[in-house]
């Protein structure tokens, strides 16, 4: 346990990808987590647009800071999910968590791969310099966490996760 708290303080980047998952007989996988895997959902909800775009980069999008766009809520996390590392197959119906202190929120992937969490008693505070977040990707058979904690500024997932961003798009193989 030791060790792995060691890894994981040393680790400044971020990749949720391949990692083992964990069975649906609570078998657990090489995250060293001892979640489940989460069933997929076979109705996810809606994506609305910008699929591997960063949902907070740009004003009028969802970054209260820099305007936010029409209809458009302010996001704490959001982030694009996908079945493969290149970013072309979006995973669609599978679960995302993210835990700020002693909260954890879930979250399922859109039909184009999309999650989103808001600010907010609703939601759940971005990252900050004092509480850092952890944050998971499931969908069974398999189950991956990001390497490190996502630090202040890092919940707009797609600004490291993308092709040409500093990790690879976020995956489960």
């Amino acid at each position: 346990m030791l060790r792995t708290a060691v890894i994981l303080s040393l680790c400044a980047a971020c990749d949720v990808g391949a990692l083992p998952g964990h069975g649906p007989d609570g078998s657990t996988g090489g995250d060293g987590s001892s979640a489940i895997c989460e069933q997929l959902n076979v109705t996810p909800p809606a994506g609305h647009h910008n699929d591997g775009m960063g949902c907070m980069t740009n004003s009028q999008c969802h970054n209260s800071a820099l305007g936010l766009g029409l209809n458009a809520p302010a996001y704490a996390y959001g982030g694009t999910l996908y079945k493969d590392s290149a970013g072309t197959q979006k995973f669609a119906g599978a679960t995302i968590f993210v835990k700020l202190g002693g909260t954890e929120k879930k979250v399922i992937t859109a039909d184009n791969g999309n999650f989103w969490i808001t600010q907010g008693a609703a939601g759940l505070d971005p990252p900050s310099i004092t509480m850092q977040a952890q944050t998971r990707a499931s969908g069974c058979p398999d189950t991956a966490s990001m390497v490190g904690p996502l630090q202040q500024g890092g919940g707009n997932c797609n600004n490291c996760h993308r092709n040409g961003g500093t990790t690879s798009p976020i995956h489960l193989p």
